[in-house]
């Protein structure tokens, strides 16, 4: 037993120099693509028969044994044909049906076989084959056994010397059991090693995961009644009223570009209507103040959020608020409304605010 396991390792070594040098290979160019294809291969090598497999077909009377000799061939020529179907880069299945003549003996092994492969894309791929087969041997006298049950395990390496067409080196380990072999235990340990071709067709571009894209995050805040300020929504645009009492304040409703003071298209109908409500209250002062989240530093949102303010006071100056009247403040994240531990918290934090100011004192009669 001892033996016929080192024999198997002694085999299956053959590829071992193979895929060292496997590593050592530039990638194919990243459009090739196998995934999805089919595998033709076709090869020849040798079938190390088992020595008491051997020692079987060469047993009896020389018109009816299966060898045309008392010691048949330990090494026997063998051909293998394979048709396999690559699922992706590294999963692979495959049929195979290899013939082997020596010695007035014939050979027939069909096998089935799953294949992993490092990476069928790469200019060298090495694989392991797993798999199970039957193997029918036939000789003189019309003698025919077979084996009743068989599996294999072995590795093996592929180069491409094209896109389609690679060299095809391999060695594996065929177990077999046979009742007709009168030895302990009934099983055979037969390598075979064989260097060939494969031809692959079809093939295709793995199919691309396609996520939805996500929306723009912009910054937006809620407007609700403070005070004696009042939003209406309507279809149209929004209605401000507003009285005369100091400390009057609303929060805008208006969105910027993420990280920039940049107002978008859709504020314009809110600032509209606040230019108009502060057109219409006379000998008024308004201060616009910017806020921000508590996501990156204190420093660049202070200035992040005075740039806004002050973006705002551009717009309804440009709506005929006179410049005189507004000022712009920007307070970062040191006035938070809300927490800044959830999402909401933080898009209400990210807010403009105007707050009217009250009016300055009068100044005393001499």
């Amino acid at each position: 037993m001892r033996n016929r396991i080192v024999r198997a390792a002694v085999a299956l070594a053959v590829c071992v120099p193979a895929l060292a040098a496997a590593q050592q290979q530039p990638a194919q160019p990243a459009e090739t693509h196998r995934e999805g294809s089919w595998e033709f291969s076709l090869g020849g090598g040798a079938l190390f028969v088992d020595p008491a497999l051997r020692d079987f077909l060469g047993s009896g009377a020389p018109e009816s044994r299966f060898a045309d000799n008392a010691a048949p061939r330990r090494a026997t020529p063998t051909a293998v044909v394979r048709l396999g179907y690559n699922f992706n880069r590294h999963l692979g299945a495959s049929i195979s049906g290899g013939g082997a003549m020596g010695s007035g003996v014939t050979y027939l092994n069909p096998t089935g076989a799953i294949t992993l492969t490092g990476d069928l894309n790469a200019r060298t791929s090495p694989f392991l084959l797993v798999g199970t087969e039957l193997t029918r041997i036939s000789g003189g006298n019309d003698r025919v056994t077979h084996s009743t049950w068989g599996a294999h395990a072995g590795l093996g390496i592929r180069s491409f010397v094209s896109d389609n067409l690679a060299l095809r080196l391999e060695g594996r380990m065929q177990f077999a059991g046979y009742n007709e072999v009168p030895m302990s235990t009934h099983h055979t340990y037969t390598p075979l090693v064989q260097l060939g071709f494969s031809y692959f067709a079809g093939g295709h571009d793995p199919r691309p995961i396609v996520m939805p894209p996500l929306p723009p995050r912009v910054d937006t805040v809620r407007t609700w009644r403070v005070d004696t300020v009042q939003v209406v929504r309507t279809r149209v645009d929004t209605v401000w009223r507003t009285t005369d009492h100091a400390g009057d304040q609303v929060v805008l409703r208006v969105q910027f570009r993420t990280n920039r003071a940049e107002l978008l298209p859709a504020s314009r109908a809110v600032l509209d209507s606040a230019a108009a409500a502060i057109r219409a209250t006379p000998n008024s002062r308004w201060q616009v103040e910017g806020h921000t989240d508590n996501v990156g530093s204190a420093a660049t949102n202070r200035a992040l959020s005075r740039a806004r303010a002050q973006a705002v006071v551009d717009y309804l100056v440009q709506q005929g608020v006179k410049p005189g009247i507004l000022t712009a403040q920007g307070f970062g994240p040191d006035r938070p409304v809300t927490t800044n531990a959830t999402v909401a918290g933080r898009a209400q934090n990210r807010r403009v605010q105007l707050r009217r100011l009250p009016a300055p004192p009068a100044e005393p009669v001499p």
